[in-house]
């Protein structure tokens, strides 16, 4: 994804979910990101990295897209953390939240933090 098109607001969000162990239950998670609702990647979105740390028993998906598409690539990341994340077994040294404890959005190309 080119940010050198002339108007492109490009965003990121941190998406911490409660989920380390399991990678397959991770990279579905960040699948529900790249899709569309109608099962189709988006073009636009991008899943730069996954970092998952065994001990928290936590992981960090980076999306980043258009501010346009951000908003529905996270939500359908969370709602696929929200159901295939039992938090009744979930055990780490890092305290949870949640499925999903933290949705940081940082601004990447033009668009300010406001």
């Amino acid at each position: 994804m080119s940010s050198s098109r002339v108007g492109l607001r490009l965003a990121a969000c941190l998406l911490n979910v409660s989920e380390a162990g399991r990678k397959y239950i991770v990279e579905n998670i960040a699948k529900a990101a790249l899709l569309d609702k109608n099962g189709k990647k988006h073009p636009q979105v991008s899943v730069l990295n996954i970092f998952s740390d065994q001990d928290y028993k936590r992981s960090v998906i980076t999306i980043a897209t258009s501010v346009d598409k951000l908003g529905s690539s996270v939500l359908a990341a969370c709602l696929e953390a929200f159901q295939a994340i039992d938090m009744e077994v979930q055990e780490g040294i890092h305290p949870c939240l949640g499925a999903v404890d933290l949705i940081p959005i940082y601004p990447l190309s033009g668009v300010t933090v406001e």
